[in-house]
Formats: structure tokens, sequence, C-alpha cells
């Protein structure tokens, strides 16, 4: 005998919804990314004064413009003249409040003032973001990156 095909439904609806609670507690245990991979940076010379910083917030990150800062160490010959960063976006943020945010690679020009006989230095960050799927908002992070110079 078979079954009426009616029978079968209240099955696969079940089915459908036990799939459905698996994959929202999935997203409900996701872990937070380590600094190093939801935030990464990186330095290169853009010329013989310029130097271009890149924050890169991962998907569904994003960094604080005013908690963002560059410096120079092991640099004795070489000033900041200018640091020039992107406009972002307003975000209500749930800490600071109404602030200006980045969800998008940010690109930092550092030009310099420097005496040609400087030949490296290091680039000093401190930033601080958040991991807006879970609510998550990391610690200042700071990292160093050596940079050689070209006259």
């Amino acid at each position: 005998m078979t079954q009426p095909r009616f029978y079968s439904l209240p099955r696969i609806a079940i089915a459908t919804l036990f799939l459905l609670s698996l994959s929202r507690l999935g997203h409900a245990s996701a872990q937070p990314l380590p600094p190093d991979e939801a935030f990464k940076f990186k330095v290169s010379l853009k010329n013989p004064t310029t130097l271009v910083a890149e924050i890169i917030p991962a998907k569904r990150h994003y960094l604080y413009k005013d908690k963002t800062r560059i410096a120079l160490r092991n640099a004795s010959g070489v000033s900041i003249r200018q640091l020039t960063l992107p406009v972002g976006e307003q975000k209500n943020d749930p800490y600071f409040g109404l602030t200006e945010v980045y969800k998008a690679p940010v690109r930092i020009e550092i030009t310099l003032d420097r005496a040609p006989t400087v030949k490296a230095l290091t680039v000093q960050a401190t930033y601080q973001g958040c991991n807006e799927q879970i609510g998550l908002c990391y610690p200042p992070i700071e990292k160093a990156v050596e940079v050689k110079l070209t006259r």
C-alpha cells in the first residue's frame, strides 16, 4: 500500500526547519578572526618622499578613523610632513556613538621630510576596529613595518 503524499510533507518541513536551525547555529557560533587576519597592514614606497600605508579590514569588519595613528621609528633625519587619510562613512557605533569608519581598504599617504642619507625607517601603526557580524571590538592593534628608502 502506498503512503499518501500529504504524510511526507510534515517530515520534509521538519527536516527543512532542522537544517535551517543548524545553519543559524553555525552563524551564531562564528569565531572572531585573529587580529592579523581581521586587519591586514602593509607599507609600500610610492617615491623617495612618499609612503603608502594600507589597512585592509576583512569582510564584515570596520576600522575606526579616529583610532588610526601612524608614526615613524628608527628614523633620525626623517619626519612626517603630512598624512592623508580618505573620508570614511558615518556610523552610529554602540561604543563610541557617531563616528567615522572604514569598511573598505584604507590607503594612507605619508609625505616625508627626509635627509637624502637616510636609507631605512620603521612605520609604526596603531589602529582599532570591530567585527560587525558578531559585535566584537578588538583592542588597539600595533604593527611595525621596516621600509627601505630609495634616493
